[in-house]
């Protein structure tokens, strides 16, 4: 009986996925790596290339496939190459390879036609003679081996396994692709759910007579408002403290100390502005605010709606994506006694 390997090349240094690696991107309950070695359970031999793997990785892509295929014994008739950022690979690719190679092709691509058209600087090409390339490839192990001894003696660079074959005059076959079988390389490509963050804040002002009372962005006619360094608008500031939770960059202490002059009266729309710009340096865009204002008077039903389109200005999303409300602690601790007033806010944002 045919013995099949695989081999999966993860020593990429996930540059363009900001330095997250592979190993540690969770997709549902498995991480993206584990997701492509549940792809080829059953098989004879599988081998990962890559720090943590079964083999060490090499400068480049074609010298971590060679470092795989050295660790490979001479009981193994047929191996396949796939990408460790290709989590989404179904059986039925897995199976049309096998079936190719069974049937007696040298090498076996897994394509798919592109859905845009590509064109070169100076003209459109004719897109139902392209293919889009995927893995797994396949090859008979000798062959491969062969070919990956002659493009290293050569010093050849190849971009895949099947140019190996190409370089050395063998026919590589095409069979049917998946365009769910797409590769993840930057944080786009992720599935949205593994993208979105989630971030809680809180905040708590004493009411005092003499200011002005600002929530949400706007004034609110009262006759006291909120003691603080800043303006104290606690739900612009719970909502600044979910968004920089939900990102992993800290508290809105960090960023505007009560310490610092130029914090003095700080507004919570500027407060807001500069904590969207500072996830947008990150590569962060707030997705989606839940803020609930805790308040004995005065009453701010009529206000939620202003205070919606205040807060989305200043984030720079839009309305809809903003919800505010109140409720009352029913005389109950400082809030409930008219003392103080406090937010509570959640901050879903989106990497990438």
């Amino acid at each position: 009986m045919s013995r099949f390997a695989v081999i999966i090349p993860a020593a990429g240094k996930s540059t363009r996925m900001g330095g997250r690696k592979k190993e540690n991107i969770l997709i549902g309950d498995k991480t993206v790596l584990e997701h492509v070695k549940a792809a080829f359970e059953g098989f004879d031999r599988i081998v990962v290339v890559g720090p943590g793997g079964d083999v060490p990785g090499g400068e480049r892509r074609q010298d971590s496939v060679r470092n795989g295929l050295a660790a490979l014994g001479d009981d193994i008739d047929y191996v396949l190459i796939h990408d460790g950022a290709r989590p989404f690979v179904s059986k039925e690719v897995i199976e049309r390879v096998k079936d190719a190679l069974l049937l007696g092709s040298e090498g076996v691509v897994p394509c798919v036609r592109p859905k845009d058209t590509i064109r070169t600087k100076d003209k459109a090409l004719v897109r139902s003679e392209l293919y889009a390339v995927q893995t797994p490839q396949g090859f008979k192990l000798d062959i491969l081996k062969k070919c990956y001894d002659k493009v290293t003696e050569d010093g050849i660079e190849i971009t895949d396994d099947a140019s190996a074959l190409d370089y050395c005059g063998y026919k590589v076959d095409i069979v049917e692709g998946d365009y769910a079988n797409y590769k993840i390389t930057t944080p786009e490509d992720l599935p949205i759910e593994c993208r979105l963050r989630y971030g809680n804040g809180y905040d708590l002002h004493r009411l005092v007579p003499g200011r002005p009372l600002m929530l949400g962005c706007i004034n609110i006619p009262f006759e006291k408002g909120l003691l603080g360094h800043s303006d104290a608008d606690v739900i612009a500031h719970a909502i600044a403290d979910a968004m920089l939770g939900a990102a992993a960059l800290g508290d809105i202490g960090k960023h505007f100390p009560d310490t610092s002059d130029d914090t003095e009266g700080m507004s919570g729309e500027e407060i807001l502005s500069k904590t969207a710009q500072i996830l947008k340096c990150q590569g962060f865009t707030t997705q989606s605010i839940d803020a609930t204002l805790i308040a004995q008077r005065p009453k701010v039903s009529p206000y939620t709606d202003m205070m919606r389109e205040a807060i989305a200005k200043a984030i720079g999303i839009n309305k809809d994506k903003v919800s505010v409300k109140a409720t009352t602690e029913e005389g109950l601790g400082p809030t409930g006694e008219g003392l103080a007033m406090a937010a509570y806010a959640t901050a879903i944002v989106k990497e990438g």
